[in-house]
């Protein structure tokens, strides 16, 4: 594994693109609908994907298997995560993508909400514990299928364990759900945002997972 120091144009449009359709094209079940509602066009997803793949590279937080055949960005508590020059691109990008300032704030405030649960980063925060979060993941459909993602996987596992914490993540369809339980996350709370089901889930100790009960 390796982290990414730059990319080509093309590499980045490729990479955003994969990651794009694998929200926009996802077979959603009843009840899911993950960011699609909130983009009109595929290509719109795709810019804002991107936003977090530049901001990844630039703050060293963007990882790729020894070929490319896949990619990961990961950040943590420690101070693994975009600097506020990053965060500021970041936001012009999605703001660009999601058509305004004020759809992009609709968009955070219900992607971060919840009818009935908080997200299990904000949790985390308030109790001030540290984690490591899986942010971003994506295998080129070349190698999909070939264990690359149990690799990427187990490199954030990797950074958790050394870190001392929990790794986690959040997703949008009990699909993608199941995929990261047989890799070894746990199930740890289903809420709903923006009318849409999220699944977060957690790789951690035991008492990691009790704590937030």
């Amino acid at each position: 594994m390796k982290k990414v120091r730059s990319l080509s144009k093309e590499k980045i449009d490729e990479i955003s693109a994969l990651i794009g359709a694998s929200f926009w094209d996802y077979p959603y079940e009843p009840g899911e609908g993950g960011l699609k509602p909130f983009f009109p066009s595929k290509a719109a997803m795709t810019e804002y994907m991107k936003a977090f793949v530049i901001a990844g590279i630039k703050s060293g937080t963007f990882y790729s298997t020894d070929h490319g055949e896949g990619y990961i960005l990961i950040t943590d508590t420690k101070g693994n995560h975009p600097n506020l020059r990053s965060i500021v691109k970041m936001a012009q990008r999605m703001k660009n993508a999601l058509g305004g300032w004020g759809k992009l704030f609709s968009f955070l405030k219900q992607a971060n909400s919840g009818c009935d649960k908080k997200p299990l980063e904000i949790q985390m925060k308030k109790q001030k514990k540290p984690y490591v979060k899986v942010e971003m993941l994506i295998v080129t459909e070349k190698y999909q299928g070939q264990g690359y993602m149990r690799k990427l996987m187990e490199f954030a596992y990797k950074i958790a364990d050394k870190n001392g914490c929990p790794c986690i993540l959040d997703t949008d369809a009990k699909g993608k759900c199941d995929r990261y339980v047989h890799l070894g996350m746990k199930l740890v709370q289903t809420r709903t945002a923006a009318g849409c089901k999220i699944y977060d889930l957690m790789y951690g100790k035991k008492n990691d997972y009790e704590q937030l009960q």
